[in-house]
């Protein structure tokens, strides 16, 4: 797959997790570049709107990529993190 990356800011982590299994299985075939992939897609598709629209029918997806991509990179809560969960009309964090 061509590593076509979003330019939205919710994008990074789920990019940066993509990068990050891409590089630690490089000689590896199998589930993990099938799961970098599938990271990068989501970013693409859905960074731009997903994360600050609760209600939308595929905040579920995006909910749990962002819960993998933060387990790859070691990072808190994915719920309430500002990065992938964005909710400028209310002006506060992400209940979990």
């Amino acid at each position: 797959m061509t590593n076509i990356r979003s330019q939205w800011p919710a994008a990074q982590h789920l990019q940066e997790a993509a990068t990050e299994i891409r590089e630690a299985a490089a000689d590896l075939p199998g589930l993990l570049p099938p799961l970098a992939d599938w990271l990068d897609k989501t970013a693409v598709d859905m960074a731009y709107l997903v994360p600050i629209k609760r209600d939308n029918i595929a905040y579920l997806p995006w909910q749990i990529a962002a819960r993998v991509a933060h387990g790859v990179l070691g990072l808190p809560n994915a719920d309430s993190c500002l990065t992938c969960h964005t909710y400028p009309d209310e002006g506060q964090e992400p209940s979990a």
